[in-house]
């Protein structure tokens, strides 16, 4: 077993499980560019059908939109942050539905919006990683721990964002949220991955930046809550993390 020191904290694992968006990779750099694709494409829908985005349409996908219509931030407790792409094409189908469509060609429109944004993404995201993240996965891989991603996102696309960042190799399992009954901030993904990298919740910690992570983390077991605040957006840690750090370096392996 590896000690970590992170800040006041100290405990001995095994294994370490990553959330994807927002940890391993800075958030906006995926997806600000997918977000704004889905945010414009919607509004053709909607149009369509007579109908407008609402007046504040960032709370569609929990996003900030600046008056040229790009988004250079996010609401980390919002949809695109914790919510499943399930979720977010059922907000979407909604608003569709609002203005006179039956449901089901409302989720076959709003479906088919959103496989073409998520096939289009990889071609015009220009992925950045969290800082520091890639020499603290070689640190985590010369101490022995094994290491998973467990994410809101499905499991299909996140091989493929974390190939396109040349990290792929150091993670023994990724899990989406299509791999589970119930995502974030159940302990479904917890479990699954570590059944896939032969550990016990109790063994491993979860790092993460959105709320969700922690109490994903806390309902399983896992030993150690780590919230990452790269942007410095929170003053405190959330109360269902155990640490905050704003750097990959404060973690400490002993």
């Amino acid at each position: 077993m590896v000690q970590l020191q992170v800040g006041s904290c100290s405990t001995k694992v095994r294994g370490i499980l990553f959330d994807k968006d927002g940890t391993l990779l800075q958030f906006i750099s995926l997806w600000g560019w997918w977000a704004e694709k889905v945010m414009k494409d919607l509004e053709m829908e909607l149009k369509k059908e007579g109908g407008s985005l609402p007046e504040d349409p960032g709370y569609i996908l929990g996003v900030h939109i600046d008056a040229d219509g790009s988004i250079r931030s996010h609401d980390r407790q919002g949809p695109l942050a914790m919510g499943s792409p399930t979720q977010m094409i059922s907000i979407a189908t909604y608003l569709l539905y609002k203005e006179g469509v039956p449901w089901n060609q409302a989720v076959q429109r709003m479906t088919a919006l959103f496989e073409e944004a998520n096939e289009q993404l990889l071609e015009h995201a220009n992925i950045v990683p969290v800082t520091g993240v890639v020499p603290f996965l070689e640190r985590c891989r010369q101490h022995g721990l094994r290491m998973a991603v467990v994410t809101a996102d499905d499991k299909g696309p996140s091989e493929q964002h974390l190939q396109k960042m040349g990290i792929r190799h150091y993670f023994d399992a990724v899990v989406g949220d299509d791999c589970v009954s119930q995502g974030k901030p159940y302990p479904d993904m917890v479990e699954l991955a570590c059944h896939e990298i032969g550990l016990e919740p109790h063994e491993i910690i979860v790092i993460g930046d959105s709320v969700g992570d922690m109490e994903m983390g806390r309902a399983a077991g896992s030993s150690l809550q780590v919230f990452i605040d790269e942007a410095n957006q929170f003053d405190t840690a959330p109360e269902s993390a155990d640490v905050m750090i704003r750097s990959y370096e404060e973690i400490e392996m002993i």
